[in-house]
């Protein structure tokens, strides 16, 4: 794939086994296997009947017994008054929300846009990260703590080597923010900066500004009800353009539309990230059947975020510098920059 570093003569080479003859999971696109999955997860009664309980169910006992209270987390949010008025605050009630946004994502029926996803969120992310270092004895904290600094690393040695104006930066946003975890994180790498978290839900946004309340340097942050593809924001106005866990939830056309957006409002020598599954991981390659399929079956666009180059797209869309890192064993981190 264009933008993967040269890597040794095997199937699998480094630590983080890259799989280097095939671009793509074979349960991802226009296989037979692929096509088969999909069938699957059409059937209504499959979907609602088993699949869709079933994977609520694995991902909650996975969680809880490696020590993630899911259950006890989201109730206590559930029941806090404080987040009706956070979301009043927040929702832009006349948001037009885009189709593909619409879909039953992580098995809920009304996706990102409610309270239990909300309230879930911060648990189904630290057991995400969990998932990454299974064979070590971490914490989920330190799991999670381990996956962002790998990020915000990336991103600080790509603006030391291509940045010539500020390697600081002054304005972050991180577009499809969620409840605000990669939003904290690099904001805290990045102190002077004002970052500003965005997403399309306000039940999200909501949750994030509740947690805020709790942090010291809370003032360097700012939730936006909004659309990655159509910011507001003006041209040449921001220095960094972040999308951590985003693109999967997109369909391509949504993911062309993320990265035109990004390109107008970066300044020249801007710089775009993303983090997200890698498709040549080995991880990714070799999931157990039973995992792909619960997996594809709460993410509507898994076949097309993998089978797209997005190192291309980005090059496509006028950036420069355009690179694909393995940052660890599941996942790649794609950067690029808005040309001087």
């Amino acid at each position: 794939m264009d933008g993967m570093k040269a890597r040794s003569n095997n199937n699998t080479t480094n630590n983080n086994q890259i799989v280097e003859d095939k671009l793509k999971p074979d349960w991802a696109g226009d296989d037979i296997l692929s096509k088969a999955v999909d069938a699957a997860i059409s059937n209504k009664f499959l979907y609602e009947v088993i699949m869709k309980p079933m994977a609520r169910k694995t991902l909650i006992d996975t969680a809880e017994k490696n020590g993630i209270k899911w259950r006890e987390v989201a109730e206590e949010l559930q029941k806090d008054e404080r987040l009706q008025a956070k979301f009043n605050e927040i929702e832009i009630s006349s948001m037009e929300y885009p189709e593909y946004y619409l879909k039953p994502f992580h098995a809920y029926t009304e996706g990102n846009l409610c309270w239990l996803a909300a309230c879930e969120a911060e648990s189904a992310t630290y057991s995400m990260a969990l998932r990454v270092y299974p064979k070590e004895r971490i914490t989920a904290m330190e799991a999670q703590q381990r996956l962002r600094d790998s990020y915000t690393t990336t991103l600080r040695d790509h603006r030391e080597k291509y940045n010539a104006t500020n390697v600081e930066p002054e304005v972050i946003v991180d577009i499809g923010c969620s409840v605000g975890m990669s939003t904290r994180y690099i904001s805290r790498q990045f102190p002077s900066a004002k970052t500003i978290g965005m997403d399309l839900s306000p039940h999200m946004l909501a949750v994030a500004s509740l947690r805020d309340e709790q942090e010291t340097d809370s003032s360097q942050r700012v939730w936006v009800h909004g659309k990655g593809e159509d910011t507001k924001m003006a041209d040449n106005s921001v220095d960094v353009v972040s999308l951590a866990f985003v693109i999967h939830e997109c369909p391509e056309t949504a993911t062309d539309a993320l990265m035109k957006e990004a390109f107008r409002i970066l300044r020249p020598g801007g710089t775009f990230i993303m983090t997200d599954n890698n498709p040549q991981s080995a991880v990714i390659q070799k999931l157990p059947p039973a995992l792909f399929t619960l997996m594809k079956s709460t993410e509507p666009h898994s076949n097309e975020y993998y089978t797209i180059n997005v190192v291309n797209m980005l090059k496509a869309n006028g950036f420069e510098h355009a690179h694909q890192e393995q940052t660890d064993p599941r996942h790649r981190t794609v950067l690029a920059s808005k040309p001087l």
